[in-house]
């Protein structure tokens, strides 16, 4: 933009030059006698055609390098079927042949492993449960009992208790299936909530706090997929690779790698500072104002996480 805006000021003072050379007789004498050759013709087009050739291309380039914004409905959606598949290929469940998994609604998908412990908790030989329906609702058959008795008020206890107030339920026998039906009836989760349970998983596997995960993920893009730092890096946690969630996973593999490298979390939470030259921010950034203020708010809002589940 300052490239575009220098060329204007140039063209305008060019203009405004050769209008008051015009307004003289004199000149307008010479103008006419210098415009019937052809060669000064193409000596006055020539750098006006060049000015804007180099001005096109620094705008295809600039468009050129700008990423395609990622539909954030998409990866959750995603991953939403990696948990069902997940716990099917352990499994833990079966999937039903007329179960769709495109639409699964993530404030769903992301209750199955909690939805699946209570109903072992509560059965003492449990069989397989089988998922017949995942979108905005989610229906799971515990099939092979002629009476469930008073197990469904149980299994009903337990999820109420698990999921809370925003989740409607019930259940319904049909022969010797007994169906447990689920619905979501609070606002949609942000990103922030969304991220949550992978950034838990990416944390177990490094082995890492999940609650530092998540609050460097707020103060670098607050959570925002397509962020940009000034320094041309993208994505939750502005890393030089990765996309979409995996930034999440190579997060927790880089903290993990700081952790082990560096003398305490201080260190390792700078490291990722948005704004690092080239040479990264080492132990100097201490001696920045911004740089050891950035750190302090992403410690302060660790207690925040784990006050709220992120443990």
């Amino acid at each position: 933009m300052v490239f575009i805006a220098l060329i204007i000021l140039w063209l305008t003072i060019a203009a405004c030059i050769v209008l008051l050379f015009l307004r003289t007789q004199k000149g307008m004498r010479m103008f006419r006698v210098l415009w019937r050759s052809n060669k000064v013709r193409i000596a006055v087009a020539i750098p006006p055609l060049c000015i804007l050739a180099i001005a096109l291309a620094f705008v295809y380039q600039r468009s050129g390098e700008e990423a395609p914004a990622l539909e954030t409905d998409t990866l959750f959606t995603d991953y939403s079927r990696g948990i069902i598949i997940g716990m099917r290929d352990q499994g833990a469940i079966t999937i039903d042949t007329a179960c769709n998994l495109d639409q699964a609604q993530p404030e769903l998908a992301y209750m199955m492993p909690a939805l699946v412990a209570v109903y072992k908790d509560v059965v003492k030989k449990p069989t397989t449960a089988r998922l017949v329906r995942l979108d905005d609702t989610l229906t799971l058959s515990f099939d092979g009992y002629k009476q469930f008795r008073n197990r469904t008020i149980n299994i009903l206890k337990g999820v109420k208790k698990k999921l809370g107030p925003r989740y409607t339920m019930g259940m319904q026998s049909i022969g010797e299936s007994h169906q447990l039906t689920i619905t979501y009836k609070g606002t949609q989760w942000n990103n922030e909530q969304l991220c949550a349970l992978p950034a838990m998983e990416a944390s177990i596997r490094e082995k890492v706090d999940p609650a530092v995960l998540m609050s460097l993920m707020r103060h670098i893009s607050d959570f925002d997929f397509n962020y940009e730092s000034a320094n041309r890096r993208r994505g939750l946690l502005a890393l030089d690779s990765g996309e979409g969630l995996a930034q999440i996973y190579l997060g927790a593999k880089r903290l993990r790698a700081a952790l082990d490298s560096v003398q305490n979390n201080e260190d390792a939470i700078a490291t990722f500072y948005p704004e690092r030259d080239m040479q990264g921010v080492g132990v100097e950034w201490r001696k920045s104002p911004l740089k050891s203020g950035w750190v302090k708010e992403v410690l302060n809002d660790v207690p925040y996480y784990k006050a709220n589940g992120i443990k």
